[in-house]
């Protein structure tokens, strides 16, 4: 862009400027001879007094057109010339009338030339002047965005390798969790890819699908705070028991709610068990003060725990438990989640 301006601006100071000296020359050398040949001193012509600044200007008129001057423009200065060497030819018969009528036409066309040469040098002028600020306000642009680029590099670098760190501690704890209840290993895994492909069926973006994803990975991870006794009770828990269980949505929560980056997943983890009725936990909230993602894990969870072998149950058979989510659609959970499911598992048993 910097050479195109200079080349602009080398190109107007070789041809603007010279051809509109030159038309001013010659157009005063034209006057002085109008007025000369009006007067009655025509002998000034003829000892060639007054026609000496016409010729000088139009030799150098004559010249520019072999040097500088643009292909485009030479038909209309050859117009030009060739009614100056008409001038020329009479001066040098003597003919002085048809000198002075020639001046009458010759002299308004070249004003015309003129004036227009002028206004087309201003109008580059400012055309130069708007590609200098242009450039300048660019390259300000150019800068901005490159350190703009930067920053944001650095930042999401940033939150890049935060976010690394978190999710390995975090599997970390997840690994500890499954460890002690060795009967639930990789159900945190498994109920992480259910609501995904609900979540791509839903036609919900990729920010709310990576929320959904780290959401049930660490759906039960207030398990940690339970203790052993109720956990790793092998018949089905006493209400007592129970009691304590349903305490681990809100521990999990808790748990979770100094790492920054997990913020917008800590309701999703706390209502994963709350019900579309209104009977679940921990705050018996119903149908659509649910948070959306902890419905949809809701579904995944309860279809992953009832296909999952159990010490005081056996599993369920893939259609069972599908035949269960059915029986219980728009009660325990939001109906359109689980047509969402069942369809994805329609889809996934007819490409097997």
């Amino acid at each position: 862009m910097v050479l195109r301006i200079v080349s602009f601006s080398g190109a107007v100071t070789s041809y603007y400027t010279p051809a509109i000296l030159n038309f001013e020359n010659l157009m005063e050398g034209s006057r002085h001879l109008k007025i000369v040949v009006e007067s009655e001193k025509q002998l000034q012509v003829a000892d060639n007094i007054a026609a000496r600044p016409f010729l000088l200007s139009l030799h150098k008129l004559t010249a520019q057109v072999e040097t500088a001057w643009p292909r485009q423009r030479k038909q209309a200065l050859q117009n030009i010339l060739s009614e100056a060497e008409q001038l020329s030819e009479s001066l040098g018969r003597e003919d002085f009338a048809a000198v002075d009528a020639g001046l009458d036409r010759f002299i308004p066309t070249l004003t015309m030339h003129t004036q227009q040469h002028r206004d087309e040098l201003v109008n580059a002028k400012r055309s130069i002047r708007s590609l200098t600020l242009g450039v300048g306000a660019l390259s300000l642009v150019l800068i901005s965005l490159g350190y703009m680029a930067t920053m944001r590099e650095r930042c999401v670098g940033e939150l890049q390798s935060g976010e690394q760190r978190t999710t390995a501690a975090l599997t970390s704890l997840i690994t500890a969790l499954e460890a002690r209840e060795p009967y639930t290993k990789g159900h945190s895994v498994r109920v992480s890819q259910y609501p995904q492909k609900i979540a791509e069926r839903m036609g919900l973006g990729e920010k709310t699908q990576h929320r959904l994803h780290m959401a049930a990975l660490l759906h039960d991870i207030g398990k940690i705070g339970v203790p052993d006794c109720v956990l790793l009770k092998e018949d089905r828990p006493t209400d007592s028991g129970h009691v304590v269980m349903k305490r681990h949505p809100e521990i999990g929560a808790h748990m979770l709610s100094n790492v920054e980056s997990l913020a917008d997943v800590l309701p999703v983890i706390r209502h994963h068990h709350e019900r579309h009725d209104g009977k679940g936990y921990p705050d018996g909230l119903a149908g659509e003060p649910i948070p959306m993602l902890a419905r949809i894990i809701s579904v995944a969870d309860t279809y992953d725990a009832m296909t999952t072998t159990r010490p005081y149950r056996k599993a369920l058979t893939s259609d069972e438990a599908c035949a269960e989510l059915k029986s219980l659609c728009d009660q325990q959970w939001d109906g359109e989640i689980v047509q969402a499911f069942l369809k994805m598992r329609d889809r996934k048993s007819n490409l097997s």
